[in-house]
């Protein structure tokens, strides 16, 4: 197990710490060797809390379950944390008005979920030569979702791709 970085027992620099006992009780300022006898006695560990110029703060803790208890709180908040991915909505040239409002409600369902979406339009052989009617097919359907999501950047063209990234509106 990582040890977070806190000094415990002998690792601890100082001469004369400030003790916070077992049971949250201040035992004042001792010498470090007093502090680790007490420690030992509790069978508990030592361990530097905070350090800022000649003041070191320790306080007798079970580390073991103090590293546990920390490891489980930062799995909760991962489990807890939602995760947005970049969600992919492609359109076609000779896309139907049904299938286009099929699309538009699972951009929907995705500005619910707080995820990202990009909209590619993609034009294959010969419609390359309508690439103006595309880029209106997909201007439409981006100013669609306007009141959604909020543009990026404009609508942009990669050989034969049109593309737009877009993110929810807060």
């Amino acid at each position: 197990m990582a040890k977070d970085n806190k000094r415990i027992n002998r690792e601890i620099r100082a001469f004369r710490v400030k003790v916070i006992g077992p049971t949250s009780e201040q035992l004042w300022v001792i010498s470090i060797d007093k502090a680790i006898e007490i420690a030992e006695e509790a069978w508990m560990d030592l361990v530097e809390i905070w350090e800022q110029d000649w003041i070191v703060l320790c306080k007798i803790l079970d580390y073991g379950k103090f590293l546990f208890k920390q490891q489980k709180n930062v799995s909760k908040s991962k489990v807890n944390s939602k995760k947005t991915e970049l969600k992919t909505i492609r359109l076609t040239y000779r896309i139907g008005d049904h299938d286009l409002e099929i699309r538009r409600n699972q951009a929907i369902k995705f500005a619910k979920d707080a995820h990202p979406i990009k909209i590619e339009l993609r034009l294959k052989w010969r419609e390359n030569q309508y690439a103006v009617q595309a880029q209106e097919k997909i201007t439409s359907f981006v100013n669609s979702l306007e009141e959604l999501y909020k543009l990026d950047w404009k609508i942009t063209k990669s050989w034969n791709t049109f593309y737009v990234l877009m993110h929810p509106k807060k």
